[in-house]
C-alpha cells in the first residue's frame, strides 16, 4: 500500500491538515503522521487510523495509478451533453473605457443583428436535438449586452420556446456593467430565467471612476450602485454577484469599499460578492500587466478580503471543490459566439482570428471548423509532466488555457492560476471547527 499522490498537507502554524484533492477528504493530523506521510510508510500507522485513510482515498493499493481515476472523471466531464450552453456576445460596442478591459474598451462596434441572432438560434437548436440536451443555458455578454438587449431578448424568446417544446429546462444569465439596467429589464430577465447577473464595483467613487468611466471620462460609481439596489430587492427573483476586480491599484480600498455596501452601509448584502484577480490575458489588456497581483500573493490576499466580506454580511462560497475541467469551457458542448457569428471557444479569445475555432452559417450549422477547435479540445492535463504529477490537479483539472496559451504559445501548457495558495486556504476555512 502507499499514501495518495494528491494528500495535500497544509501547514498553519503548529497545525497539520491534510486534504486529498481527488476524494476531498480532510483530517487534522500530528507532525508524527506527518512524517509518516513524507517518508510513505503507511504501515507505521496505528491499524484505526490505517483503515480510515483506506476508506478515504488517503492510502491506496500499490498498483493504482491515481491520474487514471482523474482521466476517466474528466473525460465524462467534458463531453457530457446534457446540458448545452453558451456565451453570447450581442455587441462590441461598451459605454464604458474600464483600464484593464482585454476586448479594447470597446473600440470595436459591432453589433450582432436579427439574421446573426437567427444563425445563432438556430445553431442552439441544432446542438441540443444532436445532443439530446436536457438543459440549456444562455449567457449574454459584450462589449456592454445591455447596448443591444433586445436583440437578446429576440434569442432569448425564440429558445425559450423552443425548450419548452421540448421539454428542456431553460435559464439564462448576464455579465454587465449595470449603467443601464432599469426596473423593465430586470423583469423581462427574470422572465427568461435569469439566475445570475453579474455587475463590476471596483473600489469607493474615486477610485472606481478612475477605472471604470465612460467614454467622456464621467464616473459610473452611482449609477452602479443604483443598479445594485434594485436587484438587491429583487433576491428572491434573481441572483446577483457585485464583482470586484483586485490588483495593486485598488486592493488596499477593497475593505472600505465592503464596509460601504455591507450590513452598516447600503445593506447590500442579498447579494454576494465575488473578487476578480486582474490579469493582462490578451492583446488589448497586455499594457495593465505591471498593476497585476503576483500570483504566490493571491491566496492571502484573496483569505483576508473573504474574512472581511463575511465581517461586513455577505455570504460567501468558498467550499474547495473538484475542478476536472478548469472551466466548463473545456467541455465539448460549450461555446462563445460573437455578434457577427464567429464561434470560440474561451471569451478572453474571441475576436482573436488565431483562435477561431468556426463559423456559424445560415442553417445555424458550423463551417469550416478551424484547427485550433480540434487543439483546444484535445488538451490533457497529464500528457504535460507538470501536471500529472502535480498534487493540486483534480483541483485544477489542468489550468486556464488562456494563461498557458499567453505563456507558451500553447494550449497545452500548465495553466496555472488562482488555485495554488488558494486552494490551502478554502480548506482552512470550510474545514475550521469541523477538524
Amino acid at each position: 500500500m502507499k499514501f495518495s499522490k494528491f494528500n495535500l498537507i497544509i501547514k498553519e502554524g503548529n497545525k497539520r491538515v491534510l486534504f486529498n484533492t481527488l476524494s476531498g477528504e480532510c483530517f487534522k493530523i500530528s507532525t508524527g503522521v506527518e512524517e509518516i506521510i513524507d517518508n510513505n510508510l503507511p504501515d507505521q500507522l496505528n491499524k484505526e487510523l490505517y483503515d480510515d485513510f483506506l476508506k478515504k482515498g488517503i492510502i491506496v493499493d500499490d498498483q493504482v495509478e491515481e491520474n487514471r481515476y482523474f482521466s476517466y472523471i474528466q473525460n465524462q466531464t467534458r463531453f457530457n451533453n446534457s446540458v448545452l450552453s453558451a456565451t453570447v456576445l450581442l455587441t462590441w460596442a461598451c459605454n464604458l473605457a474600464c483600464i484593464y478591459c482585454y476586448e479594447g474598451a470597446g473600440c470595436r462596434t459591432t453589433r450582432m443583428n436579427k439574421a446573426t441572432a437567427d444563425r445563432f438560434i438556430g445553431f442552439m437548436i441544432n446542438q441540443a436535438k444532436a445532443r439530446n440536451s436536457k438543459s440549456m443555458y444562455i449567457n449574454l455578454f459584450g462589449g456592454e449586452p445591455l447596448l443591444n438587449i433586445e436583440c437578446g431578448f429576440y434569442i432569448l424568446d425564440a429558445l425559450k420556446k423552443f425548450c419548452a417544446e421540448k421539454n428542456i429546462e431553460f435559464a439564462s444569465g448576464i455579465i454587465t456593467n449595470g449603467t443601464l439596467l432599469t426596473a423593465e429589464i430586470v423583469s423581462q430577465l427574470i422572465n427568461y430565467n435569469c439566475q445570475q447577473i453579474q455587475i463590476t464595483l471596483d473600489g469607493m467613487p474615486d477610485t472606481h471612476n478612475a477605472r471604470r468611466k465612460y467614454k467622456d471620462g464621467k464616473g459610473s460609481f452611482e449609477q452602479i450602485i443604483s443598479a445594485l439596489e434594485l436587484l438587491n430587492n429583487k433576491c428572491a427573483d434573481i441572483h446577483t454577484v457585485i464583482r470586484i476586480n483586485v490588483d495593486k491599484n485598488n486592493l488596499d480600498e477593497v475593505s472600505t469599499l465592503l464596509e460601504y455596501l455591507g450590513i452598516n452601509g447600503k445593506g447590500l448584502t442579498n447579494c454576494n460578492v465575488d473578487f476578480g484577480i486582474v490579469r493582462g490575458s490578451t492583446q488589448a489588456c497586455s499594457a495593465y500587466s505591471g498593476n497585476c497581483l503576483s500570483e504566490s500573493i493571491v491566496g492571502e490576499v484573496l483569505s483576508k478580503l473573504w474574512s472581511k466580506a463575511e465581517m461586513e454580511g455577505f455570504t460567501l462560497y468558498t467550499k474547495p471543490f473538484h475542478r476536472w475541467i478548469y472551466c466548463g469551457l473545456y467541455a465539448d458542448s460549450q461555446f462563445t459566439v460573437t455578434p457577427n457569428g464567429e464561434l470560440y471557444k474561451c471569451w478572453e479569445h474571441a475576436g482573436d482570428e488565431q483562435h477561431l475555432m468556426g463559423n456559424i452559417n445560415e442553417n445555424g450549422n458550423i463551417d469550416n471548423i478551424k484547427y485550433s477547435f480540434y487543439d483546444w479540445m484535445s488538451h490533457n492535463p497529464l500528457e504535460n509532466e507538470e501536471c500529472k504529477e502535480c498534487v493540486y490537479l483534480p483541483a485544477c483539472g489542468g489550468g486556464c488555457g488562456v494563461v498557458s496559451y499567453n505563456e507558451t504559445n500553447s494550449y497545452h501548457s500548465k495553466g496555472c492560476f488562482k488555485v495554488k495558495g488558494v486552494l490551502e486556504k478554502q480548506v482552512l476555512r470550510y474545514f475550521k471547527g469541523k477538524i
